[in-house]
């Protein structure tokens, strides 16, 4: 990949399912770029972009740390773009880094996801844009308190396929009062009418763009074209070609018994999502997205099977990738997974009976039990630790691994 002042970065860290959407997206725009770490930000100022995808804010302020913040601000300040989707755009509020006067809204709807119609604002980024339907994932929103911070989209409507917690908006449109009481969360999605979605912040010689809207969402041909708008306004550098890694016709590997392990790791993920399909606690919506009931954890298990599906497709039947992976590290991860899914599983059954009995939430459980195996698999926080934790970062790190290596 052809290296210049006009190259971009994805910095990577706490970025999981939606780094590899906006690594997939990012391939689509034609928008040349590298994979980049917190510990690559001292070497920020050779690119003209950093894209920083969806995640929980919260982990992305830790990863970068101070050194990070630093490195962001006097990026930006001496010309750089900061463009920040979702979790990304949190990080750059006042409750992340400081970097754009913009703050999160506390009072909000904050399990809307999948489909709606946004008000654009003039700007050279809705260049053939003719039907505005976008779409948000479990997003924030925002506050803007500086009157010279642009405002590029706000929230119109949701769309029929759009959900509110786990309820179809479709179906439930004159019911928000009463399940806004049941649920003791904000549910209607009207009340995000007019809410600023999509930001533009001129700061210095640089500028960030923070956006809730998910242009990266997979199968979304608006989305890319607002990214290839974004390279053509930006002037960012086309991506030229990659490595030509070819599959093996013969289907024959050097090393067969590491496929082997991959493939269990991914028939363990899929045999998971099965067992909470059977169970009603998932259900799938998308190719790319499932949806789980309230009150269980359920974006784990899915970012979990999408990262290890991933893993598969790019692993197949390719000795050059297979090459960046030792057979010791494939069976230490195999066996944390068996351990954390046999555990997943019965948690999984106690909250299906438990949703039956009582009120459940993610963080709280009548049943003493229930909750020690959940405080074991994912800590006490909103975000994640325990297991899991442990779990998803060494599946994260051969991710990282294997796209670094296809860009080259």
């Amino acid at each position: 990949m052809k290296r210049s002042m006009n190259l971009s970065a994805i910095l990577w860290d706490e970025s999981h399912l939606w780094g590899i959407w906006l690594f997939d997206a990012l391939m689509k725009s034609g928008i040349a770029f590298d994979l980049i770490k917190a510990e690559d930000l001292k070497s920020i100022e050779r690119y003209k972009v950093l894209f920083v995808p969806g995640g929980w804010a919260s982990n992305k302020l830790k990863a970068i740390n101070e050194e990070g913040k630093k490195h962001i601000k006097e990026f930006v300040k001496d010309g750089g773009v900061y463009f920040g989707i979702c979790g990304g755009a949190g990080l750059a509020t006042k409750e992340g880094f400081c970097l754009v006067d913009v703050r999160r809204k506390k009072d909000r709807v904050p399990s809307f996801s999948g489909p709606f119609l946004a008000t654009l604002l003039e700007h050279p980024l809705w260049k053939d844009i003719k039907k505005p339907k976008f779409y948000l994932w479990w997003p924030s929103e925002f506050e803007i308190e500086d009157q010279d911070i642009k405002v590029l989209a706000t929230f119109n409507r949701a769309l029929p396929q759009a959900y509110s917690s786990d309820l179809p908006v479709l179906d439930f449109e004159e019911n928000w009062e009463e399940l806004e009481s049941l649920y003791e969360i904000k549910l209607n999605p009207d009340r995000m009418k007019n809410s600023p979605l999509f930001v533009e912040a001129k700061l210095e010689k640089g500028k960030a763009f923070l956006s809730l809207i998910h242009f990266d969402t997979p199968k979304d041909e608006r989305g890319i074209k607002v990214l290839q708008n974004l390279k053509e306004y930006l002037n960012l550098s086309e991506l030229s070609s990659l490595k030509p890694y070819q599959k093996n016709k013969n289907k024959l590997l050097k090393d067969e018994k590491k496929f082997k392990i991959i493939d269990e790791m991914y028939r363990e993920t899929k045999n998971l999502i099965s067992f909470g399909e059977r169970n009603f606690l998932f259900f799938k919506r998308y190719d790319f997205m499932y949806q789980w009931r309230r009150g269980i954890r359920g974006f784990e298990y899915v970012n979990l099977y999408f990262m290890i599906k991933r893993i598969k497709s790019e692993l197949n039947y390719n000795n050059q990738l297979f090459s960046l992976i030792s057979k010791k590290e494939l069976e230490q991860l195999l066996e944390e997974l068996k351990n954390f899914i046999k555990k997943a599983k019965d948690l999984l059954t106690k909250e299906r009976i438990a949703l039956q009995k009582a009120k459940l939430t993610f963080n709280y459980s009548e049943d003493e039990t229930l909750s020690s195996i959940r405080n074991e698999l994912f800590g006490n926080k909103k975000s994640y630790g325990g297991l899991y934790k442990n779990l998803i970062e060494k599946v994260d790190k051969i991710i990282y691994r294997i796209l670094k290596e296809k860009l080259g």
